[in-house]
């Protein structure tokens, strides 16, 4: 397999009374490269896994999904979360640098990456900007009159959608954009990981053990992961 791809498992969870045997005949241990060239080709294949997956999305909402639906509102909320998640910090991953990313993008491209990060944050995910606003109204007749009249008052929400074929087909560009970039960061990370490979021990190699799976649980979903 050509060192830039990747292998996704999906796994059950394991139950804890379940521990490693010994190895079928025929297979061998697989043993975690301790190195940063290794973490950082981790963390961008994590970054290419969910770049990928917002293509996916946005590539639905545009084929399947040409009218505002409830549907079309979650593949967008969905898309525009995830793919911002590349770019924010996280406990346990190297967030993006977009100055990096789209270093070699048009000067409009990078505006809209901060158009649409401003929509995420302070719309999507945050109630702050003016695309959501509220007030509690009272209808009054005649308010200048000697004579007025009132009715009940009501809550009432504005709310703008933030979801259009602009919108859309500008984190399609973006999102391609980082795709690009991180698939050519992954191809210099696993050459200095190859060259880590060159100058470590077998000693080094084997010291901490082979791999071991930790199945997440409910009980630990609040704690960070170990690398």
């Amino acid at each position: 397999m050509p060192s830039n791809e990747t292998i996704t498992i999906n796994l059950q969870q394991i139950e804890l009374s379940q521990t490693p045997g010994p190895l079928p005949e025929g297979q061998v241990p697989m043993y975690a490269v301790r190195h940063e060239s290794a973490r950082h080709w981790v963390d961008l294949s994590l970054h290419l896994s969910d770049l990928q997956i917002t293509l996916s999305w946005l590539e639905l909402l545009i084929h399947k999904h040409t009218q505002r639906t409830p549907e079309a509102d979650a593949l967008w909320t969905a898309a525009l979360t995830m793919f911002f998640k590349c770019f924010k910090r996280s406990a346990s991953r190297s967030k993006l640098d977009p100055s990096v990313v789209l270093a070699n993008e048009p000067e409009e491209g990078r505006e809209q990456f901060t158009v649409l990060q401003s929509l995420r944050d302070k719309t999507v995910v945050h109630d702050e900007n003016a695309y959501t606003q509220g007030a509690v109204l009272v209808p009054i007749v005649n308010p200048d009159g000697p004579v007025s009249k009132r009715g009940s008052p009501v809550v009432t929400l504005f709310k703008a959608s933030t979801l259009d074929d602009g919108h859309i087909n500008n984190l399609r560009l973006l999102t391609l954009a980082s795709i690009t970039y991180v698939n050519s960061a992954i191809a210099v990370a696993s050459a200095e990981v190859k060259t880590y490979m060159c100058s470590a021990s077998r000693a080094d190699l084997v010291a901490a053990g082979p791999f071991l799976y930790t199945s997440p649980s409910v009980e630990t979903a609040n704690q960070r992961r170990s690398d």
